[in-house]
């Protein structure tokens, strides 16, 4: 076996003699080769051999130089390899062990890490996190000075000699009291409690609810602001649960967790300290038997917080899966996979249950073992205290004081073991937040360095453009692909389906960065350029339009939030959409459904052309935007769009008359023998169309010879050639 870490290699070949031949390969450069291995080879030369390679057998060379794999007949090589290779692996071992060591310890730091931010979140709510902290430490010294209360009625009570008289005094801290007066003061203070304890729940509630507020409007701006590379690696379900369910644990973690915590913490101080004025000595034994409690909620603390984040994620996956299936219901239904989707949801349910399941058992076994312990605890320290009693060292009344407070300190270490553990599903859940807010895109839309686009009166040029998709790296869209569009030209785009054709489109708008060449927008590189500024002057019509839930006039604002009535009138007439639009009941104000679900393919396509003629943008986009429309639509629209013709004008198009009516035709493929896409020719229609050599006649060829050709290709007057159907293969969107 050859050494991981090797750069010098040794391949070994059979010889007929029993001795082998090899050569030495040093820094993928062969420096010795023809030896006899076992009379001239060089130990320093040779790395991590195994002490034995059985005649015939074949093994595996990583490396960078070659992976292919060698016979090897051979003798047992001298055992001093084989001591190195030991020597080298039990290094390499304990090399991984430090790793793993380093690892622990990264994973520790980062705990703290997302606890600090935690913390950093609600420091713009300081003024009101304070005054709920100020509510709930007076609530809390209210409710810890009941059992010392308690305590001293009792001992006041329980004795007819020392108070015989009608009137029974109180004695507080060398305070005497009547009966009314006690109860009077005791009155006041717990009203007093109660408004302490209305402002620490509605402050802290109204920070929670702040908290979650700025979390979720964080989120969904840091994810609007990302571009496509971000969204090709993240699934929407998943982002979903982060902006909704995570952002909810994390304030709920913050909020109400630190109001548990702080109340469990004041009630252990102040109990502590109010026992050790009781008794030390019982002190001492009630703090010798309480660490293991303490311990057991450690433990539970982190694994909590390990299941929490798999919870969270197995419910991200649940949400990405029924996202999904809503989106795409009239699929499920068409082909009748209800029952598939269903089965599909409840197995991922099922793991959610799992996980919901174990996190019980784990609760459970948590609760249960620290109320037998506290229990435990009480029945020593009641025995205990009995004897100090009998012994008069405590009074009875100093005794349920001191229970009372036991009670008391259990519980907040309960609580505290229960604070550290919610800490810990917070920690869990803000870690998969964190990841986001942490995200930079890598292509800003706007800086102050960067030009701002104030009209495209230049030409837009591909130079020596070389891409491909980061989920796709090894599949080469562009290489040193070159286009130059004039201002004013009309240009249409075809070839086959997946040539590149609307990867150009996205690469335009820099939905993704190349990564050789430039594009040049007035001579300017686009990567210069206020992204938010240039997109403002391109319209683009997709083949699949996105339509918003809501009316038809919103979605028409939408690229212009400002347009006049009439204004929207007329985009309406000019896309064709007016007339339809109007036998609504509803007219502008239908609701349309989700992504326009109540609209065929040629109305959203419709409405989609209109909302960007009211943006007037310099540069439009028509991605196959007349592939969903009837014959007399589309003539509607071309001549729609012959009115544009100072506008630069870009069509992805298989139907022939949109083909037919650019001034200049772009034909993409690949060339033989190329892995990437290029430009096959460019020209006019007229001059390709009747050149049978050319690469537009031979592709218009071969959608006639294919089952999807509808239209034939012999010489047609101009009317016939506009009602042709479409000839090409559609192509899917990206």
């Amino acid at each position: 076996m050859i050494s991981r870490n090797c750069s010098r290699l040794a391949l070994i070949a059979p010889s007929f003699n029993h001795n082998v031949n090899g050569i030495i390969i040093k820094n993928n450069r062969v420096i010795n080769s023809g030896f006899k291995l076992f009379s001239t080879f060089r130990k320093d030369l040779y790395c991590g051999v195994n002490q034995s390679i059985k005649p015939s057998s074949i093994f595996f060379i990583k490396n960078s130089f070659t992976k292919k794999a060698f016979g090897v007949y051979s003798k047992r090589f001298n055992s001093s390899f084989s001591n190195e290779d030991s020597n080298q692996n039990e290094n390499e071992n304990g090399n991984e062990s430090k790793k793993s060591k380093s690892a622990g310890n990264k994973k520790s730091s980062n705990s703290f890490q997302d606890i600090w931010k935690l913390l950093k979140l609600v420091q713009p709510e300081s003024k009101l996190i304070s005054i709920g902290l100020i509510s709930l430490i007076i609530t809390s010294g209210i409710s810890m000075i009941v059992p010392f209360v308690i305590g001293k009625v009792i001992d006041t009570v329980k004795d007819p000699i020392e108070n015989s008289t009608d009137e029974v005094k109180i004695n507080i801290l060398n305070f005497s009291f009547t009966q009314f007066e006690f109860y009077s003061i005791l009155g006041s203070i717990f009203l007093i409690g109660a408004f302490a304890n209305f402002g620490r729940v509605y402050f802290l509630k109204k920070v929670s609810e702040k908290l979650v507020y700025k979390l979720r409007t964080t989120i969904i701006k840091k994810l609007l602001y990302q571009d496509l590379k971000f969204w090709d690696f993240h699934k929407s379900g998943d982002l979903i649960s982060r902006l909704v369910n995570d952002s909810t644990v994390i304030t709920k973690s913050i909020t109400q967790n630190l109001n548990d915590g702080l109340r469990g913490i004041i009630s252990g101080i102040v109990g502590v300290t109010m026992m050790l004025c009781i008794s030390v000595s019982l002190t001492g034994y009630m703090l010798i038997l309480l660490p293991p409690v303490i311990l057991i909620g450690l433990v539970f603390g982190r694994k909590v917080k390990n299941l929490s984040r798999a919870i969270q994620q197995q419910l991200g996956y649940l949400t990405k899966v029924s996202e999904e299936q809503f989106s795409f219901v009239r699929t499920i239904q068409s082909f009748c996979r209800e029952n598939y989707e269903v089965n599909k949801f409840n197995k991922e349910l099922t793991k959610l249950y799992d996980l919901g399941v174990r996190e019980a058992r784990l609760s459970g076994t948590f609760h249960s073992a620290t109320a037998l312990m506290g229990n435990s605890i009480l029945v020593v320290l009641l025995v205990i205290g009995t004897g100090f009693v009998r012994g008069g060292e405590l009074t009875i009344g100093e005794l349920s004081s001191f229970m009372m407070y036991t009670v008391y300190t259990g519980s907040s270490v309960f609580t505290m073991s229960s604070f550290y553990s919610e800490l810990m599903k917070g920690v869990g859940a803000s870690t998969r937040v964190f990841e986001l807010l942490d995200m930079e895109p890598s292509i800003k839309l706007s800086e102050s360095e960067r030009k701002n686009v104030v009209a495209i009166d230049g030409d837009i040029e591909f130079k020596n453009v070389s891409f491909h998709y980061p989920s796709r790296s090894n599949h080469q869209i562009f290489d040193n692909f070159s286009l130059k569009i004039k201002k004013g030209d009309h240009i249409c785009l075809v070839g086959q389906s997946g040539c590149g054709k609307s990867t150009l489109i996205q690469l335009l708008l820099r939905h993704y960065d190349i990564q050789k060449g430039e594009i040049l927008i007035n001579n300017n590189n686009l990567k210069n350029l206020n992204l938010q500024t240039f997109r403002n002057k391109i319209g683009i019509v997709q083949q699949e339009p996105m339509l918003f839930s809501g009316t038809i006039r919103e979605n028409l604002l939408y690229s212009n939030p400002t347009a006049t009535e009439e204004e929207i009138i007329r985009a309406c007439k000019l896309s064709n959409c007016y007339d339809f639009i109007m036998s609504f009941p509803d007219n502008f104000d239908t609701v349309i459904g989700s992504k326009g679900t109540q609209l065929s393919g040629g109305q959203k396509q419709r409405i989609a052309l209109a909302r960007v003629l009211l943006l007037d943008p310099e540069i439009l986009i028509l991605d196959e935007a007349t592939s969903a429309l009837d014959n007399n639509s589309e003539l509607s629209i071309n001549d729609t769009l012959k009115l544009l013709k100072d506008k630069t004008t870009i069509s992805v198009a298989h139907r022939l008359s949109t083909i037919k009516m650019s001034d200049k035709i772009a034909v993409f493929g690949k060339r033989e023998g190329s892995r990437a896409n290029e430009i096959l020719e460019v020209g006019d229609f007229e001059a390709l169309y009747n050149d049978k050599n050319s690469e537009l006649f031979k592709l218009l060829k071969r959608s006639k010879e294919g089952d999807n050709a509808e239209v034939e290709l012999e010489s047609k007057d101009e009317e016939q050639v506009e009602k042709d159907e479409e000839i090409l293969a559609e192509e899917p969107r990206k």
